[in-house]
């Protein structure tokens, strides 16, 4: 029997934006719920860290939103697209949260989802989000640890 792929960090990625995108619209599915319907679509291939990161996401809101919504200057939260939102509140998750991840490679990987998923401009909005969620004294703490 051939062994099954483990999935991608990428793939992963995809998988928690798809669950915090999907949380906005079915508040009443819980995100473990969303997260069992992404497995069944990621051919039942299970990651520990898509269970981790929709986990810390959801249970630090306040504090992620509140960089994001620092670092949006001229933004509301709300008027960010729900897609760009959900990318944005990985992204600082990992950057708060995730110190072993460089904060560059969570801000390369926000802005490709951003082309893949969302509107042709939101990947040069997203991009400027991070880079000033990364010179915000939060992320420069958990980078020098």
């Amino acid at each position: 029997m051939a062994q099954e792929k483990a999935i991608t960090r990428r793939e992963a990625r995809e998988a928690i934006v798809s669950v915090l995108f999907s949380y906005e619209y079915t508040p009443e599915k819980s995100a473990e719920e969303l997260e069992k319907e992404r497995v069944r679509d990621l051919g039942g291939r299970e990651d520990p860290y898509i269970t981790e990161a929709v986990g810390g996401v959801l249970a630090n809101l306040t504090e992620i939103d509140g960089l994001i919504e620092r670092s949006a200057v001229g933004w509301a939260l709300g008027r960010i697209s729900r897609v760009s939102r959900a990318i944005l509140r990985l992204a600082c998750f990992e950057m708060l949260f995730r110190p072993e991840i460089p904060t560059l490679v969570s801000l390369d990987e926000a802005v490709e989802l951003s082309k893949i998923y969302d509107d042709e401009n939101a990947y040069s909005f997203v991009n400027g989000v991070l880079n000033r969620a990364m010179k915000s004294d939060e992320v420069a703490r958990v980078a020098r640890g």
